[in-house]
């Protein structure tokens, strides 16, 4: 059984989480009018959250992005994972954390400030070795501030790699996302082949249509004569996040006067601009900002590593910080 959770500040700002998934249904902030609406895509009925193949608003793991051949080396050993695009490996499995229930740890029902989710991932859950124990916790201040943060503990070496999948659309027609202003700190992103992987170099983005490092149109470029873009149909790339800058991304949309701030201790973000998108949604509806590790980072040992070691412990953070006024 699907359940449903509600957290709310003292300003009003409202967020409604599902246990399948860890799912993000709705998110609902202030415009500089003042008027409420939910600015994350997603479903009316729960039920519909079975069928959907967008992630949409899920919890991503074992591990989010792409690897290669569905397999990587760890300790020597060869390991196998399961197949779901193509011969390579996507957001953890057709079975991922996306697609379980997850179970209640804690709830805040009196204030309705926090949430903590639990999930146990057995040894060859989808190919990953190790008994895994994970835990979300959803928080959201009065200072407008939205917190998630992943715990991980494994009885045996493993990769670990979770983020979430929201799509964002800060304007309440919810059309397009290709008029949103879009910052990201960074000053280079990762290439990928014609089956979306890293192609194992890192490039950096001034002068080029992924130059995000100060605020512009999301749609301005998006259809520039670039080999890069057009494999993706738009963005789908990993962006390596500055070290120094505290913020990780920011968007905003002028005519409902919103803006939204991304913090996170994750050393990459994926941007993808819902190029697939179809059926109850549009192309370009919506907007991922993914914080995690870069993408196939088990195959690259240029990359930061994704290995978590056993009884080692994880932890990451992203904060998303609410604002009705550019």
């Amino acid at each position: 059984m699907i359940k449903e959770y509600k957290l709310i500040n003292r300003h009003g700002i409202s967020i409604i989480i599902i246990s399948f998934g860890g799912i993000i249904k709705e998110i609902n902030t202030p415009s500089s009018n003042g008027k409420f609406e939910n600015i994350v895509l997603g479903y009316n009925n729960n039920n519909e959250y079975l069928d959907d193949k967008y992630y949409m608003g899920a919890i991503i793991g074992r591990y989010a992005n792409r690897i290669s051949e569905s397999c990587f080396k760890l300790n020597d050993e060869l390991i196998h994972l399961d197949k779901n695009e193509n011969n390579n490996h996507l957001h953890g499995g057709e079975k991922g954390f996306h697609k379980k229930n997850w179970n209640l740890v804690k709830y805040d029902f009196k204030n309705q400030r926090f949430l903590e989710l639990s999930l146990f991932s057995e040894d060859l859950d989808s190919g990953y070795p190790g008994n895994l124990n994970c835990n979300v916790r959803y928080s959201l201040s009065d200072n407008n501030e939205f917190k998630i943060e992943f715990f991980a503990d494994s009885d045996k070496d493993t990769i670990f790699n979770p983020t979430s999948h929201s799509y964002f659309n800060l304007n309440p027609s919810k059309n397009s996302i290709l008029n949103h202003n879009l910052k990201i700190s960074s000053s280079k992103y990762i290439p990928i082949n014609n089956e979306f992987l890293p192609t194992g170099e890192i490039d950096k983005i001034s002068n080029t249509p992924f130059d995000f490092s100060f605020p512009r149109k999301i749609g301005e470029q998006i259809n520039s004569d670039n080999k890069q873009l057009e494999i993706a149909k738009g963005y789908d790339h990993c962006f390596i996040l500055k070290k120094e800058s505290e913020i990780a991304a920011e968007i905003s949309d002028k005519k409902s006067g919103r803006k939204l701030i991304i913090l996170t201790d994750q050393p990459g973000i994926q941007l993808y601009t819902g190029n697939h998108l179809s059926g109850n949604f549009n192309q370009n509806q919506g907007l991922c900002l993914e914080t995690q590790h870069y993408p196939n980072s088990p195959n690259n040992n240029n990359f930061p590593s994704t290995l978590l070691k056993a009884r080692k412990g994880f932890y990451s953070k992203t904060t998303y910080i609410f604002k009705n006024k550019i």
